[in-house]
């Protein structure tokens, strides 16, 4: 789900937030004051860091022991016009408070978004002050509401574990497909039968990715963005005022996605104590959150 989570934060950051702003621009009629208003903050040099967490669940409001599947920093910088997103790898081995040395994913299961916060600034000698959690369920209901995304399967899927969280039960015939919110989450949480593996399963994500943007920003998709902010407020857990969320989308309208540099933390896979981790280069993390300007 890497690839998708990072796809989708993105989609929602640079398409549906700016888009709320863009129609409430239009419907303004001669109201030049707000119009102003929000010229001014797609021009801001404000400055946001935020955590963000995408949950293998429905609900993570109300999921119990649910680890996270995804961690990004993401790093907007309106003065520089340079955004930044680095992934933080699940299985990174940091210290997480009263457990000791284990995963990095560990944190959100322990204790929620604000273990998980702490624990990345504490090993990674960061600042962030924001973090924004994505599930399932919000995925799904935004597919919903653009009322379903047009994509190529590319072959029979069918999969059934009840016993995953939430239960898996794929069934999707090969060829172009129209899928509503809930057959978009089959897609993208099918895992077997590609040939290639991941390499594909992810060429499929983006396949997919790219029909969701193409739908957003259209005429029509631009409508939906009221929609998409309410489902934003239902099916998002974040300590990051919804004003600011707004401030940050229109900053990164006006960085633009082209300056947008991504990254993953350096380390190496190894095995301790029977398990697998990943031993972050923490040397190298330093040098690499300060070349992309997450640190000073």
């Amino acid at each position: 789900m890497k690839s998708f989570f990072r796809g989708f934060f993105l989609t929602l950051l640079i398409v549906f937030i700016g888009g709320v702003a863009l129609h409430f621009y239009t419907t303004m009629g001669d109201d030049s004051e707000a119009k102003t208003w929000i010229s001014d903050l797609q021009n801001s040099n404000e400055k946001f860091q935020v955590l963000l967490i995408g949950v293998d669940s429905l609900d993570s409001k109300k999921a119990k022991n649910t680890r996270s599947d995804v961690m990004m920093v993401l790093d907007i910088d309106g003065e520089k016009k340079t955004a930044s997103l680095i992934s933080l790898p699940r299985d990174s081995r940091v210290k997480i408070e009263d457990h000791g040395k284990t995963k990095l994913n560990h944190a959100y299961a322990y204790g929620k978004a604000d273990l998980a916060l702490k624990t990345v600034n504490e090993n990674f000698d960061l600042n962030i002050p924001y973090y924004i959690v994505v599930d399932y369920a919000f995925v799904k209901d935004v597919v919903n509401i653009v009322d379903g995304i047009d994509v190529y399967v590319p072959m029979d899927m069918d999969y059934e574990d009840p016993s995953a969280d939430p239960p898996l039960s794929i069934h999707l015939k090969e060829g172009h497909q129209h899928l509503n919110g809930d057959q978009a989450m089959q897609f993208l949480r099918f895992r077997k039968g590609y040939k290639n593996a991941d390499l594909d399963r992810v060429k499929a994500q983006q396949a997919f990715m790219s029909a969701f943007i193409d739908k957003v920003k259209s005429s029509k998709g631009v409508l939906h963005a009221p929609s998409l902010l309410v489902s934003y407020m239902d099916n998002t857990t974040s300590n990051m005022p919804l004003s600011k969320v707004s401030r940050m989308g229109l900053t990164m309208l006006s960085v633009g996605q082209e300056n947008l540099q991504t990254a993953t933390i350096p380390g190496t896979a190894d095995m301790i104590g029977g398990l697998s981790y990943y031993v972050v280069d923490f040397d190298g993390t330093d040098q690499l959150f300060r070349k992309m300007n997450v640190k000073p």
